[in-house]
């Protein structure tokens, strides 16, 4: 039981460490659109997804993000990686439903999804300091963009922190052991985790400031990538008005 357990904990963190990191191993088009039309089209599209429940608009939706992914060469097999397991767990969380509106479990499941799918074609298209930059340019406070640029950082070493301890475990038992003794080290852990934390806060927000860290908005960047990438999002909102 406990194997499983630590093995759930340590996937979870990968899975969570994965899902907040830019991929940096392709390079298509949607790479080089600006992040600032990037950012606001996913905005737009988690909007259209949340504010209707009728499934013809949801479907057109999801299938027009799926073109967009496949023409602009984002890797559809990774960002679906990404997005399954919060898309199964909101489908668990609504299932009571199923015995007085068979219908509204698998729409608001599917509403999850399209919003999902456009977070993650911002986020594995986009480095986030470029993010944090088009936040900048777009007129966001400082003091939020620097607090999200510092918190971003901070959990992906967080979840590297989790993952570290649980190989560390692993590779430290030599023999099985019993239930007892299997809680008190992993309180011991819990108890390790926490201080490692507070202690790598610290170094990180201390290392920010000794190379004088600052997120400098973007220039004004409008060429062929970035209009098309307009255009096609202003037609996936005409067509999502027409239905």
């Amino acid at each position: 039981m406990h194997v499983l357990l630590e093995r759930t904990l340590k996937n979870a963190s990968s899975y969570f460490q994965n899902f907040f990191v830019h991929e940096y191993r392709s390079k298509g088009v949607i790479y080089e659109v600006d992040a600032r039309v990037k950012f606001i089209s996913a905005i737009i599209f988690v909007l259209l997804a949340v504010s209707t429940f009728e499934p013809i608009k949801l479907f057109f939706l999801f299938f027009s993000l799926l073109v967009i992914i496949k023409i602009l060469g984002l890797s559809l097999k990774k960002l679906l990686q990404r997005v399954w397991l919060f898309t199964i767990f909101s489908l668990i969380v609504v299932s009571p439903f199923l015995l007085s509106d068979p219908k509204y479990p698998f729409i608001f499941s599917l509403r999850v999804l399209i919003s999902l799918i456009a977070v993650q074609m911002l986020v594995m298209s986009t480095n986030f300091y470029d993010l944090c930059s088009a936040l900048r340019s777009l007129r966001v406070p400082e003091t939020f963009v620097h607090a999200l640029w510092i918190a971003y950082r901070y959990v992906i070493l967080l979840f590297q922190d989790i993952i570290n301890i649980m190989l560390a475990r692993e590779s430290r038992r030599v023999a099985r052991t019993g239930h007892g003794e299997i809680w008190k080290k992993g309180g011991e852990a819990v108890g390790l985790f926490f201080l490692r934390s507070i202690e790598r806060s610290e170094r990180l927000q201390l290392a920010m400031i000794s190379r004088g860290e600052k997120i400098v908005a973007q220039k004004a960047k409008l060429g062929i990538l970035e209009i098309s990438y307009i255009a096609i999002t202003a037609f996936i909102i005409l067509w999502w008005i027409s239905l």
